[in-house]
């Protein structure tokens, strides 16, 4: 019978274990801070009729706590940033997802669409650009659908606050 020491079996645990996801800073050297200009609306008048007010406060708001989260760039006033986050809201929308048997619309699928710029405020350089970035939420229709919409955007601009700060934090 084959008789494994404690040693063998710790550092055979130790190297898998290790193995997987790790993170790594994807800006260039000397990027250590942040600042968030807040989100502008831009989404044309005629297609604004699901959207809340004040949603480019709230996601900009999300956008903060989520950088002070991740803890890899620390937030600052935009004269002291080493980078600068801008952007604007450029789709709110909602389409159906699931229907009952007459085809009325049970739940929803909640769509926050953003476009957004990360300049090296030392040179003025774009470090990344995206013009169509998106979080998204699910809700259903009850007995209040305005609630329920509510809780949709929240989560939507969660969503939306989460990726956006990976992508500009994380390689995987």
């Amino acid at each position: 019978m084959m008789r494994f020491s404690f040693t063998a079996v710790l550092a055979c645990l130790c190297f898998f274990l290790g193995c997987g996801y790790t993170q790594e800073i994807k800006l260039p050297s000397g990027i250590k801070t942040i600042a968030v200009k807040t989100f502008k609306n831009e989404i044309p008048p005629e297609e604004q009729f699901a959207y809340r007010p004040g949603l480019e406060i709230e996601l900009t708001n999300a956008l903060i706590d989520r950088f002070i989260l991740d803890g890899n760039l620390r937030v600052v006033d935009e004269s002291e940033a080493d980078a600068v986050l801008e952007g604007a809201i450029i789709s709110y929308e909602q389409e159906g997802l699931r229907f009952d048997r007459l085809e009325d619309v049970e739940e929803y699928r909640l769509f926050l669409v953003v476009k957004f710029k990360l300049t090296d405020q030392r040179t003025k350089n774009v470090i990344m650009e995206q013009p169509n970035f998106s979080g998204r939420a699910e809700f259903f229709v009850n007995r209040n659908p305005t609630s329920n919409r509510r809780i949709a955007a929240n989560s939507a601009t969660f969503d939306l606050a989460k990726s956006l700060v990976d992508r500009i934090v994380e390689e995987w």
